[in-house]
């Protein structure tokens, strides 16, 4: 199964759950994405969105922390 964590810094316990996935990483495909680093005021250009957006489609689960 392949898995999206999609960070966003929203979530107060974030850290539990990427430990939770990291545990997971050995039998599944575990990938992971931040986008809370992005500057508010720019946010990401249009080709990172594009690599998310791709990344969210091809996933079997997204996780958003």
């Amino acid at each position: 199964m392949k898995i999206l964590e999609l960070n966003t810094g929203l979530f107060p316990d974030a850290q539990t759950v990427s430990a939770a996935l990291r545990q997971l990483a050995p039998a599944h495909a575990v990938e992971s994405i931040d986008v809370s680093a992005c500057p508010r005021r720019q946010g990401l250009d249009e080709e990172a969105w594009d690599r998310v957006v791709a990344a969210i489609l091809s996933s079997d689960l997204t996780i958003t922390i």
